[in-house]
Parts: C-alpha cells; structure tokens; sequence
C-alpha cells in the first residue's frame, strides 16, 4: 500500500469538527443486510496462533499447506478493528462519509439507502478475492510475494471488494464496505502491510440508467 506523503494534514479537516449526531452514528445496516460471518466487536476477539499443521484466525482454524505465508506479526493485526474504535481517527473519518451517505442519500421511506458493513470477516476464500472479481488465474495480483495465505484456498483479503458479489447476491444494491486489508508490502517510510479501505458500490436498473442518459442528452441538446 503506498501510504500519503502528509496524511495527518489532509485528515484534520475532517477530525477536528464536532462529533457526529448520535442518530447517524449509530444507525445499523439495512434489515435486508445478509448473514456474512462478522467479527465479535466487545474486544474478546479469539488469539490468532500458527501451528504446525493449522493456523487459527478468530476461532477458526485452516489446514496449512505449501502456500501458507502468514506470519505472526500480521496475525497479531487482524481483530483489531482500529477503524471501528470509538476516536480513532480510522473511526473519525468513516463515521464522516457515513453521516454524508446517509444524509445525502435517503429512500422514500426515510431510511438511509446506503447500508454500511464494517465488521466482516477479513478471513476470505481465494475465490472471494480474485474470482468473484473476475481476475484471471495468471493475473500477478495472485502472487505470494503479494498476499498472505492461509492455505491454497484462503486467505487475508487483499481488498474490501472480496466481499461486493456476496453482498449484492444477497440482495443489496447500496452499500458501504470498510475494513483492514493486508497485502504483503515491505515497511518503509511509505509502506505498510496492513491498511484500511472504504469502497461505496451502488447498482442501477437498465431503466435507471436510461432515464439518465436520456437526461444527459436533452441537457446537451439545450446547450
């Protein structure tokens, strides 16, 4: 991940305003949301451990095998939600886009129509990650010297969007996904192997987008 030259002063802008209303920070996905494995969020997250034949990740434990690359060090991240951390800065600053969303985008019925899912397991199948995504088997993004893998088939996502098709099969059509993301990144001063992604998907009808291109058109034709 190639992080900001001066991030800090990009960022207070957005934290150092007055914190957000309590009914936008504390409204919850939609009903409809789907029943995706989700993390414990009252900090008893399970320790991550490497055995010899297995690796368990918060309570589940993966077989290894010759493509297991993941190390201690990434381990002891994963399950600390740094951006679901009431005042961390990481939670400053997704609460601000939530609180746009939900005020900017409403249904007719008066709810948000942006359901927002920062909780999901980070745990994903490689599948999840590159298929479901249509990356192709030989694309270099699959490498191990990119990833962390559990197993030849599972992995710590490299990428929030290994959740999108699972979330849209479930029915969503507006959603917000953030999360820690890791991929095997040397430190350096603009470097690190664990991050965090926000990333909105919103899906439109064929009459939707329709109506807004033929909308573009009269704009262009009175011009």
């Amino acid at each position: 991940m190639r992080l900001l030259n001066n991030p800090l002063s990009s960022l207070l802008p957005l934290l150092q305003r007055s914190p957000l209303p309590l009914s936008l920070s504390s409204l919850s996905a939609n009903s409809g949301a789907p029943s995706c494995r989700r993390l414990s969020t009252d900090g008893s997250a399970p320790q991550s451990v490497i055995g010899q034949d297995s690796v368990a990740v918060l309570g589940h434990s993966y077989p290894r095998d010759d493509f297991t690359n993941v190390t201690p060090g990434i381990l002891a991240k994963v399950g600390r939600n740094l951006h679901n951390q009431s005042h961390h800065p990481l939670w400053l600053l997704k609460e601000r886009i939530k609180a746009h969303f939900y005020s900017s985008y409403v249904r007719r019925s008066g709810n948000p129509l942006f359901s927002v899912h920062d909780n999901l397991n980070p745990v994903v199948t490689v599948e999840q990650n590159f298929d479901s995504l249509l990356i192709p088997p030989s694309h270099p993004s699959r490498k191990k010297g990119d990833n962390y893998y559990l197993n030849r088939e599972t992995m710590l996502r490299a990428h929030t969007s290994a959740h999108q098709r699972e979330l849209v099969s479930s029915g969503l059509d507006a959603f917000l996904l953030a999360g820690d993301v890791y991929r095997r990144d040397a430190i350096d001063s603009s470097h690190y192997p664990v991050f965090h992604q926000l990333e909105g998907v919103r899906l439109f009808s064929d009459r939707e987008v329709g109506h807004a291109v033929c909308l573009h058109a009269t704009v262009v034709m009175d011009k």
